[in-house]
């Protein structure tokens, strides 16, 4: 986590004439990176308190809205403006058509986008998974999660910058308005929510896709086997949703998927390499 710190670190320094409030997230960044140090220091002092230590372990997952929102507030930066129009443009060439209205289309409807929008609206929970898994006893798989998830998560906000995009509910809002989904109180929640916490510019890859699949992989062999199935549904949904909902491109979807099922495939490899047992000599 200081490791990507000092990265966006040197992002804002480097194009602060670009930042009008290139000062505010540098604050942040230095405000999050002491906050961690004084919790590893903690540690340190009193490494017996299953308090402190639980606050160690999931202390990054508390400073991650700070470096979400910081990292879509500096997207524009290398290129200047959103490329939501060449995505766009990119994905109705290469498909034939585009995905966003042609999935609501499809199967659209308000209970199906209740469904849909429950299904994403569920992402919120994996920051409660730490925890969870503490209370549980499961000490070791709660590090392990924290550690797959950051490992997910980071790398996304970099993504923002790579390819800033505000998704195609706002870049197209007459299409949007023509052919978006209607839903009932669970879509005007979960709007709601977008409108007054998810910045624009946090759109590739999805986080929100990435992070529920990497908490599924990490997941589903060490929950009860209903547990697993409605993580599975859940993860399945919210996938569909946020093209069906017109959060993200298909683009974004696909990215996040590939960033969680990489991120998995390298963290079970060094697992598995750390348990072997070394040879004699």
């Amino acid at each position: 986590m200081l490791g990507y710190f000092a990265v966006m670190t040197l992002v804002v320094v480097w194009y602060r004439d670009r930042l009008a409030d290139s000062t505010e997230l540098l604050a942040g960044y230095a405000g999050a990176a002491v906050f961690l140090l004084a919790l590893a220091e903690a540690e340190r002092r009193l490494p017996v308190s299953k308090v402190v230590r639980f606050l160690r372990f999931s202390g990054p997952f508390l400073v991650l809205p700070l470096a979400y929102s910081a990292a879509a507030r500096a997207s524009r930066v290398v290129h200047g403006r959103y490329l939501d129009g060449d995505l766009h443009a990119w994905e109705t060439t290469l498909l034939g058509f585009a995905p966003n209205p042609a999935l609501t289309a499809a199967i659209g409807s308000p209970l199906m986008t209740e469904v849909l929008t429950f299904c994403y609206f569920s992402f919120y929970g994996c920051f409660l998974v730490p925890a969870i898994l503490y209370a549980w006893g499961r000490v070791a798989l709660a590090e392990r999660y924290v550690f797959a998830a950051l490992a997910v998560f980071l790398p996304s906000y970099l993504g923002f910058i790579a390819i800033p995009l505000i998704g195609p509910a706002l870049a197209l809002p007459e299409s949007f308005a023509a052919h978006g989904p209607s839903g009932h109180a669970i879509t005007a929640l979960q709007n709601e929510i977008m409108a007054a916490f998810d910045p624009p510019g946090a759109c590739f890859p999805s986080t929100h896709v990435a992070g529920a699949w990497i908490t599924l992989l990490c997941l589903r062999r060490h929950v009860p086997r209903s547990v697993g199935a409605m993580l599975w549904v859940l993860t399945a949904g919210l996938t569909v949703a946020v093209v069906y909902d017109w959060y993200h491109y298909l683009s974004d979807a696909a990215a996040g998927l590939a960033v969680a099922l990489l991120v998995h495939a390298v963290t079970e490899r060094f697992a598995a390499r750390r348990a072997r047992p070394r040879s004699p000599g």
